[in-house]
């Protein structure tokens, strides 16, 4: 079973979850590189807005093609949804996913982020896992993280 983890991170909390999901499932992991700069708050301030208009964004070439792996997990923190890298990925890659996942992490809520995921993807997540800002911060994601993994070896059949 071929699991491919990708995710976008701003402020590593993506990262820490996406990396960790990818050990636990022995998965490929890569992270989405947003082309436009949003490492400043006035630029984050800007890219929550870019989400709210769905604002198209542009993303560095990914290594791996999903089509070849059975199980793609995505990854992305909630600004207002799901951020737009991540947006951009799922409708470049859009019809080449066989099964679909979802992580998020977020300060408040989850929003819709794997109704997105759906019909931006064409596929609906077969597991979805968030995790709070302060739950990382706490140590507490890890036992969520574990969790998450043992559904989706259950959901695959991976033992």
């Amino acid at each position: 079973m071929k699991i491919l983890i990708v995710y976008y991170s701003r402020h590593n909390h993506t990262k820490i979850v996406g990396d960790l999901i990818g050990k636990l499932l022995k998965g490929v992991v890569e992270e989405i590189i947003d082309i436009k700069d949003r490492s400043h708050l006035i630029n984050w301030e800007k890219s929550v807005f870019d989400e709210e208009l769905r604002t198209p964004t542009k993303i560095k070439p990914m290594k791996s093609n999903p089509k070849d792996f059975d199980l793609v997990i995505v990854g992305s923190p909630i600004w207002h949804g799901i951020t737009p890298a991540l947006r951009a990925y799922l409708k470049q890659n859009k019809g080449k996913f066989r099964k679909i996942a979802l992580f998020t992490t977020f300060s408040a809520s989850a929003e819709n982020a794997d109704y997105v995921v759906e019909k931006l993807s064409g596929k609906k997540p077969i597991s979805v896992l968030g995790v709070q800002d302060r739950q990382i911060w706490m140590g507490e994601h890890k036992r969520l993280i574990r969790e998450f993994c043992e559904r989706v070896k259950k959901l695959l059949n991976i033992y």
